[in-house]
């Protein structure tokens, strides 16, 4: 059995549209931008793709713009036009979700259907909650370790530009608070029985680091982070895991080394080695990633990868499969060409 532990949140997404006419036009003046900012893609050393260069671009543009006065008022939240986009036309719809989400939430649901799998959470007596709770029990997932309180699930709301890059995000996480140590202790007899244990980055530090002290000496931890806070967290915990599975810039926040290309993801995965870390994954754009164990490293590309297009939910479907296939007594290159392939495989479904 595999224990899940993590927090839940419903989030509302909204995806900007662009008119298909005018897609074309976006996406050369995506490459345009990356010129014109001076990334030397060659000097490199051919490690950095252009499209790699234009989400590190895009990145670091975004952090230059949030350590500015007024950001959020310069957003323009207000208007139709909004970031720039011109307004939808009657007729073309803005692409409007509304989830149960949260990285150990999926990763819970993609488990349940594979394996015997437990969920330790907590979630609001509301609606929201409610729904997340059925959703879990529906997939043969087991909720005993749920605990619900009389409040509100934790909310967050994501508002994306037409490539799928956050523009906005808030989230109320709150709740998450009351996955305490104490409670995590509460839940003892279901993690008695795991054979492993997965956790994300939105548990608090002190449960981290009592979850890894109480439990990494009798089954493999697995740890996502979830978030760039998720990773900073991880690494003032002093927790430990059998495998740790960031993306490139979480990868920046546990190590503290700069992560772009091949040099430094063996730079990353070295320093995790060293900190008692034996197995690493590091996610990449697009559905690839880096993985490294005492036996050997490499990179795993998607076979059909998508230059553009929705990815929101494939990293925690990597997770999943991940974790399932070394649960399942795979080595973990074999592990990672599989979980690739399943995340490549939700990306398609995605976005057809």
């Amino acid at each position: 059995m595999i224990a899940v532990i993590g927090g839940v949140q419903t989030t509302v997404r909204v995806k900007l549209a662009i008119p298909e006419r005018d897609m074309e036009k976006q996406k050369k003046q995506d490459e345009d931008a990356v010129l014109a900012a001076g990334l030397d893609v060659e000097a490199a050393g051919g490690e950095e793709s252009l499209e790699d260069a234009r989400f590190r671009h895009y990145y670091e543009q975004k952090m230059r713009e949030q350590a500015g006065e007024n950001y959020w008022d310069s957003m323009g939240l207000g208007v139709k036009d909004f970031g720039g986009y011109p307004p939808v036309a009657p007729g073309e719809n803005t692409d409007i979700r509304v989830t149960s989400s949260g990285c150990s939430y999926n990763v819970a649901k993609y488990l349940g259907e594979k394996i015997d799998t437990a969920f330790i959470s907590v979630m609001g007596d509301d609606t929201l909650g409610t729904a997340a709770k059925a959703e879990l029990a529906a997939r043969g997932v087991d909720i005993s370790g749920v605990k619900t309180l009389h409040a509100s699930t934790a909310v967050g709301v994501e508002v994306a530009n037409p490539m799928g890059d956050l523009e906005f995000a808030r989230e109320n996480m709150a709740l998450l608070t009351e996955l305490t140590p104490e409670y995590v202790e509460s839940c003892g007899e279901i993690l008695a029985k795991a054979d492993a244990i997965f956790m994300d980055g939105t548990l608090p530090e002190e449960t981290m680091k009592y979850i890894s002290d109480n439990y990494s000496d009798k089954c493999p931890i697995y740890f996502d982070p979830a978030s760039i806070h998720g990773g900073s967290v991880f690494a003032r915990s002093g927790a430990k895991a059998a495998c740790i599975m960031p993306g490139r810039m979480e990868a920046e926040a546990i190590s503290g080394l700069q992560v772009l290309g091949m040099d430094q993801l063996m730079a990353a995965g070295n320093a995790f080695e060293s900190m008692g870390i034996p197995q690493t994954v590091i996610t990449l754009k697009m559905g690839g990633l880096y993985y490294k164990d005492a036996a050997e490293a490499g990179i795993i590309k998607p076979e059909n990868p998508l230059s553009f297009g929705d990815t929101k939910g494939a990293g925690d479907v990597l997770s999943a499969e991940l974790v399932y296939r070394l649960v399942s007594g795979a080595g973990l290159r074999e592990a990672a060409e599989g979980a690739v392939a399943a995340a490549g495989e939700y990306i398609a479904e995605l976005n057809r």
